[in-house]
């Protein structure tokens, strides 16, 4: 090989080795930081996110290192926690507040007249208003835009951890925790005719109960019972007996005023199959005969069972008056 020939490889191979250089250059540079978007981007879990004001005075958000997440595009926005973000579009009469995402997704519909904190020294829970009827009604939600009751509520009070809702006559307190909800009072009413069965229980009470959902649900199907005793005579649907005994037909109620009814104990009782419960109602009803008016003062035994859709099945009843046996074995538990 003569010397021209060894120059000339030579400068082919330097060419290439420059050429190779410019090549990985360009690419580290299209790797590098990419300049802040005006368009809505996703963020899987944004730090530091902070609002901004754009131009027209509109709001949007942005994390620390300046990238956009949602265009300034919004009449108002207030950060419910890193991931979710009240919003409203305008400042319309008719325009409402609602959740959005970080990346600008919808979460809750723009349904409410205003979303804010319960406590304004506590963003544990966020009262999202609206009205119905003409009443101001209200939702109750986490900081992550999920509810912590389905629930609406006509009241809401929200002092050192510590919640008092209520829904029409009925009257709750509890305790927000990462665990749920720690039911400290729970006051409920159910008609049966013109008077009442009333449920109140205490925070030690309820320990010892099903969940508060369970309650709520044995209570009115102990009203409806009630109301075939002492209202309509008539028995609830064949669908909801478990057994004959469910069904009171040897003691006379027809002559029967209920006065008051109040649900005294509920015990969860021991079965193999479905969930079964025994209520112990404390009733005063007044009974006219031939003679003048008896008032009187007994506590029923009210056994409801749950089939598997859920439903609450009749499937015992006594009254103490006549059979001291149910009441015997709740006094004994105490």
């Amino acid at each position: 090989m003569n010397r021209r020939m060894k120059v000339l490889i030579l400068v082919l191979l330097t060419a290439a080795l420059c050429l190779s250089a410019a090549i990985a250059s360009l690419r580290m540079n299209d790797g590098g930081t990419e300049p802040a978007s005006s368009e809505t981007v996703p963020a899987a879990e944004p730090q530091n996110v902070s609002l901004f004001n754009g131009k027209d005075g509109l709001w949007g958000a942005r994390t620390a290192n300046g990238r956009v997440l949602i265009a300034p595009t919004w009449f108002y926005l207030r950060k419910m926690s890193e991931t979710v973000l009240v919003a409203r579009r305008s400042g319309g009469k008719n325009d409402r507040f609602g959740l959005i995402r970080m990346n600008g997704e919808q979460l809750i519909p723009f349904l409410y007249d205003s979303i804010a904190p319960a406590d304004p020294g506590d963003s544990n829970v966020w009262l999202a208003a609206f009205s119905e009827n003409s009443t101001e009604k209200y939702h109750l939600y986490r900081p992550d835009g999920t509810r912590w009751m389905d629930e609406t509520w006509d009241s809401c009070s929200y002092q050192e951890g510590i919640l008092d809702i209520t829904k029409g006559q009925n009257r709750y307190s509890c305790r927000l925790t990462r665990n749920g909800i720690e039911w400290l009072n729970r006051y409920e009413e159910y008609p049966v005719g013109l008077h009442k069965l009333v449920l109140d229980f205490n925070s030690t009470e309820m320990a010892q109960m099903p969940p508060a959902d369970t309650i709520s649900g044995l209570g009115e199907a102990a009203a409806v019972y009630l109301r075939y005793l002492f209202i309509t005579k008539k028995p609830p649907d064949s669908s909801l007996l478990g057994s004959e005994n469910a069904v009171r037909s040897d003691y006379d109620y027809n002559n029967c005023r209920l006065l008051r009814a109040e649900v005294s104990r509920i015990r969860v009782l021991e079965t193999d199959g479905l969930p079964a419960y025994l209520m112990q109602i404390q009733t005063e009803y007044l009974q006219s005969g031939e003679g003048p008016e008896e008032r009187i003062k007994t506590a029923m035994m009210l056994t409801i069972s749950r089939n598997l859709a859920g439903a609450y099945i009749y499937s015992d009843f006594t009254d103490a008056r006549q059979s001291a046996t149910r009441t015997d074995l709740l006094e004994s538990e105490r």
